[in-house]
């Protein structure tokens, strides 16, 4: 396994990110705008199914009209994610935070589109099926982002 991790802190592209002060951090402000895209467009949905804002507007309506901005913000994560973990592949490897945010990312992932999503999108269904798809998704999507924040925050 460390001769990947090498191989990747070795890649041209990790080398350029680190040869200067900019690259490193405009590349992790673009991935926590992204990150600030899903969250906040999922927020905003599961809001909405808890009826606290635009409760003239059919779940169903909010949930079609926030896709571009997730699928935007998820596409944002999925190019800026590997290339800041090629950069520091070996601080990565060695963080257990860094692994249970690849893991809530997944399930929520997995969640959000296998059964979130799908339950939001019909035109029909039941209040309370809706708010314990929210509250699972928000559980999820929460550990995401606290788990991301203790990337850093916590000794390895």
């Amino acid at each position: 396994m460390t001769g990947f991790l090498q191989w990747c802190q070795d890649t041209a592209l990790s080398q350029y990110v680190l040869s200067a002060k900019w690259q490193y951090p405009l590349v992790e402000i673009f991935h926590i705008a992204g990150l600030v895209l899903v969250f906040g467009s999922i927020l905003v949905l599961n809001l909405r199914i808890f009826g606290r804002i635009l409760q003239a507007q059919p779940v169903s309506y909010i949930a079609m009209s926030l896709s571009p901005i997730t699928l935007f913000g998820l596409g944002a994560q999925f190019v800026s994610g590997p290339v800041l973990f090629m950069a520091t592949a070996k601080h990565f490897y060695k963080s257990g935070p860094f692994r249970l945010k690849l893991l809530l990312l997944a399930v929520a992932l997995v969640y959000h589109f296998g059964v979130h999503r799908s339950l939001a999108l019909k035109t029909f269904t039941s209040t309370a099926a809706l708010r314990i798809s929210a509250t699972v998704s928000m559980l999820l999507w929460s550990g995401v982002v606290l788990a991301g924040l203790a990337i850093e925050l916590l000794p390895e």
